[in-house]
């Protein structure tokens, strides 16, 4: 037996499955492709973020990033960040206070 490419495995779905299939990828973005549909210039978000044209490119390259980083790139982009968790019982929370500028106080003990 070969192995079938994702195209394939797709196209082999019902088509109720391959609607659903298509409406979440529609809702997944890279954030290269979030910056491309505002119409921003990788230069015109590195001015935003005070960082260099060359780290905004590694920045949409990476698979791993800190979240505060994210929150940072998509507030210059105009939007908001939101940190979603999907359980099983629960359905879906959203987690709050991740990549979010906090001041840490020093107590007296």
């Amino acid at each position: 037996m070969g192995t079938a490419s994702l195209a394939e495995v797709i196209a082999r779905q019902p088509r109720e499955r391959r609607k659903k299939i298509e409406d979440r990828a529609a809702e997944l973005a890279t954030l290269r492709e979030i910056r491309e549909r505002q119409k921003i210039a990788q230069v015109e978000l590195a001015a935003e973020l005070g960082i260099g044209q060359k780290c905004v490119s590694r920045l949409e390259r990476r698979n791993d990033a800190l979240v505060s980083t994210l929150r940072k790139a998509v507030e210059a982009m105009g939007g908001d960040l939101h940190v979603i968790a999907e359980f099983p019982q629960r359905g879906r929370v959203e987690l709050s206070g991740f990549g979010e500028a906090t001041e840490l106080k020093h107590g007296a003990g």
